[in-house]
């Protein structure tokens, strides 16, 4: 994490120039592969600044990662399911979160961490939890509502059942694009098939079959 300091506003900007270049290096090669001296080539400054600000590569490193987080969780947050029909804010929520974790960045974060995650295994929860929590965090308010007026059955707490939507809508096409064998960004088609598959799975373990057809 960055060190308590009172910078200009130069040295802000220049703060920010190097987490950025720092940001792009570790997404792209990982933690081992980036040397400093590398970064100071690219972004300027010198040892002293990196030691001073963040005591070294690690703490550089965490807070570059720190800030991807932010990145990942701050849409994750604001999605909203409003008050549609189940299947319909399924439907969109499922939309708008996959279309939030197969950004490139955010796939790069990802397969970076599952690289360096035993290394850092606080910054792999981060991550977790700024991805998977949050998504279903957002989620599991609307199933415990749906619970009174949609037919909702299941006796599986909400959290539960809103993590394994996530997992239902993400999970199969977030690890083919992180190997490399799903063609990004997705055709409107493969989204809409991936989210209505997801959806009709999770809806056939949430809801007596008889109102399926009305969901």
């Amino acid at each position: 994490m960055t060190r308590e300091h009172h910078l200009t506003a130069r040295g802000s900007a220049r703060l920010e120039v190097l987490t950025d270049t720092a940001a792009a290096l570790f997404l792209e090669r990982g933690y081992e592969a980036v040397s400093l001296d590398e970064l100071i080539a690219r972004a300027g400054g010198s040892r002293r600044n990196i030691y001073s600000h963040f005591g070294g590569k690690e703490g550089l490193f965490i807070e570059v990662v720190t800030r991807l987080c932010r990145e990942i969780s701050e849409p994750l947050e604001a999605l909203g399911i409003g008050g549609d029909d189940i299947r319909t804010a399924l439907i969109r929520h499922g939309r708008a979160l996959l279309q939030t974790v197969l950004q490139p960045r955010t796939l790069a974060l990802h397969r970076l961490m599952i690289a360096e995650g035993q290394r850092f295994p606080e910054l792999a929860q981060a991550v977790w939890h700024a991805g998977h929590d949050n998504a279903a965090r957002t989620l599991a308010p609307s199933i415990e509502r749906w619970r009174g007026h949609a037919g909702v059955t299941s006796t599986l707490p909400s959290d539960v059942l809103a993590a394994q939507f996530v997992d239902l809508v993400v999970g199969g096409p977030q690890l083919r694009a992180l190997v490399g064998l799903e063609s990004l960004p997705l055709p409107p088609s493969t989204m809409s098939r991936y989210v209505d598959e997801g959806v009709e799975t999770f809806l056939c373990g949430i809801l007596p079959r008889k109102d399926l057809i009305h969901a």
